[in-house]
């Protein structure tokens, strides 16, 4: 009798998930924490799999191991990777080359199959006596050694790749910009009187490669470093960019980024941030960010050690403890219709979003 009961209890509840309405298939995000580098993780519904940026060499003085065991940014590649599901990368877009955003690379190609190469081209780092000039120097020549046998393409300005259901539209890339406005931009710039910055940390930041994703209704901007005046030329005195429903907040926070006319183009509805407690984070960009018109949510990456009282509320942040720590992130699961679900790896805190 109970076998009986049973087994009509499991046939029923195999009709019922077979009748069950599927659940919509979702582009899967991670910005992966680099203690203040770049890298974010991107699969499709068909598993294809983008990477843009693979972050540090080593954490820390001396290079001291993550909590979680990682010893650099590749090993939390790989582990992003193998919690979504994928053992290779397809993409991968080096934005530029300064350490926090290469640096990961040349591990990351011994760990794991990655398929093809993009950057801007050639190194423009090369002030004689520069010491960010000869990190960016020997990366790229490093760089080019490593990745020999891959495929490799230069990006430009306009450039359209798909990525399986995920297209990317590159907007600018080695210092020039888009030429045309981009679908549902045009208009006249915001505060395009907003004047010019001097500084850059280093011409490589000016020259990232900055795209603007699409998955159905949801574009997610990902600039790289790129600087306040290579922004400003994306939106001033038209608006090339447009709104966009996710913002990976460039320049991990810095001040030298973030110009207020892109925020004022983009009006992001959920920003997430990459900082690191001792790096980026700058008060003028966290606060610029935060009064941006229509924003729903702004999730940070670490807590700021030296602006505490910016952090907010803690669930919004995915790492609290000690550098390079556990590597908490944020996860993004985002639906075509415009739902995007973030969750706190460090505490399963979930918020869920309707995106314009």
């Amino acid at each position: 009798m109970f076998r009986s009961i049973a087994a009509a209890a499991v046939l029923t509840w195999a009709l019922g998930a077979g009748q069950a309405p599927a659940a919509p298939a979702t582009l899967k995000m991670v910005p992966i924490d680099m203690d203040g580098g770049g890298g974010a993780l991107f699969v499709t519904p068909e598993g294809t799999s983008l990477l843009i940026d693979a972050g540090v060499p080593d954490w820390g003085p001396g290079g001291k191991d993550g909590l979680d065991g990682a010893r650099n940014g590749a090993d939390r590649v790989v582990s992003a990777a193998k919690a979504l599901g994928v053992s290779r990368i397809d993409y991968l877009i080096t934005t530029h080359y300064h350490g926090d955003h290469v640096g990961g690379i040349f591990a990351l190609l011994k760990l794991m199959p990655v398929g093809t190469l993009i950057d801007h081209g050639p190194n423009r780092e090369t002030a004689p006596g520069d010491r960010r000039a000869a990190g960016a120097i020997a990366n790229y020549a490093r760089y080019l050694e490593a990745i020999k046998g891959h495929p490799h393409i230069v990006a430009r300005p306009g450039q359209v790749f798909r990525f399986g259901s995920l297209t990317a539209t590159i907007v600018a890339s080695d210092g020039h910009s888009l030429a045309k406005p981009l679908p549902g931009a045009g208009g006249p710039g915001a505060l395009c009187d907003t004047a010019p910055m001097a500084a850059d940390g280093g011409v490589e930041n000016a020259m990232s490669v900055a795209s603007v994703l699409s998955f159905g209704k949801v574009r997610i901007a990902n600039f790289g470093d790129l600087t306040w005046n290579r922004e400003q030329d994306l939106v001033c005195p038209i608006d090339k960019l447009g709104h966009v429903a996710i913002l990976l907040v460039s320049h991990h926070g810095l001040a030298l980024s973030s110009n207020p006319a892109s925020l004022a183009a983009m009006r992001p509805d959920i920003a997430v941030m990459s900082n690191g407690p001792t790096h980026g984070a700058a008060p003028a960009t966290v606060a610029a960010i935060a009064a941006s018109p229509g924003l729903q949510g702004f999730w940070k990456m670490h807590s700021a050690l030296a602006n505490p009282q910016l952090d907010g509320d803690p669930d919004y942040i995915a790492n609290l403890g000690p550098s390079p720590g556990y590597g908490y992130t944020t996860r993004l699961d985002i639906t075509r219709a415009g739902g995007v679900t973030v969750t706190n790896t460090r505490n399963g805190f979930r918020k869920v979003y309707q995106v314009k």
